[in-house]
């Protein structure tokens, strides 16, 4: 499904309209199968050579292993991500490469699929609601390596290596993962992100809600899963918690902005401020949006 508005993002899955996904309701199937696939040997090959030339200009990138995820199901109140593994590199290789006109082009004229060989390592991201009805967004660094100097949310991937710990991608058995364990790192991650990135204590921030994913068309149709979260602290102390600066993330963001909910609602009519945001919040915006219209 296409956002009308914007060619930056698609959305991928909306979830009911004013309802979201809970924790509860979010099942996984991880199977081989979701993997992608192998690029021929020509292309395969220049994912090391691509995944060489970023890591000598950003020293920052590490190569983590990641959930990707291919197809999404829902039925009755149960949403089903079906899942695969993938890693940073193949991210950088496939969706950031040169190439990936080329890659997509090729998954539809042989699989019908534009994403069969992208990496489509899975991305989590939430708006944050304080107590006094702000949303929270965040000025990108320029060292990132995504949207570097643009307004996001906060956000990341859920992590594998929660879950196995820090082993190759190529290592990692699905079938010995416990589906659960999945789901409550996809939702754990999401908090973590807001806590590391933005200050914020855990015991002041409700469950996530899952509002849809999005996908990011600037690389090559990168999925983020967007949430909506409650944070009971207001904007002036969360503003205080963010400047002291002593958070993991804190060299990952240069600022922070908080916009009031029923600015959100019409972000899109905004352009100087639109304009401004990371694809991954575009996303989240218009979910959120379409949550609430």
């Amino acid at each position: 499904m296409s956002a009308n508005f914007d060619p930056d993002i698609t959305l991928m899955f909306i979830a009911p309209s004013g309802q979201g996904i809970s924790r509860n309701n979010l099942r996984v199937c991880l199977e081989k199968q979701f993997n992608r696939k192998q690029l021929p040997p020509q292309f395969e090959s220049a994912i090391d050579s691509v995944w060489k030339s970023r890591t000598a200009s950003n020293t920052t990138l590490w190569n983590g292993t990641k959930f990707r995820i291919d197809s999404v199901i829902f039925q009755d109140t149960i949403c089903t991500f079906n899942l695969g593994i993938t890693c940073y590199k193949d991210f950088i290789g496939t969706n950031w490469s040169p190439n990936a006109k080329l890659y997509r082009e090729l998954g539809v004229s042989e699989h019908n699929n534009s994403q069969v060989f992208m990496s489509d390592a899975l991305g989590v991201g939430s708006l944050v609601q304080t107590a006094d009805n702000f949303g929270i967004f965040l000025r990108r660094s320029l060292n990132c390596a995504e949207a570097s100097g643009l307004l996001d949310i906060p956000g990341g991937h859920p992590e594998p290596q929660e879950i196995v710990g820090k082993i190759e991608a190529d290592q990692i058995a699905l079938e010995s993962i416990a589906p659960q364990a999945v789901v409550d790192e996809i939702y754990n991650s999401t908090l973590r992100e807001i806590c590391d990135a933005v200050n914020i204590p855990p015991s002041c921030l409700t469950d996530p809600v899952l509002l849809g994913i999005a996908r990011n068309t600037t690389s090559s149709g990168r999925p983020s899963a967007e949430f909506f979260v409650r944070c009971s602290l207001t904007s002036v102390e969360i503003q205080t918690r963010y400047s002291t600066g002593d958070h993991p993330e804190a060299d990952e963001s240069t600022g922070i902005k908080f916009i009031k909910i029923t600015d959100i609602l019409q972000l899109k009519s905004q352009s100087d401020i639109w304009n401004d945001l990371a694809p991954s919040a575009k996303g989240c915006v218009e979910l959120f949006t379409l949550h609430n219209s």
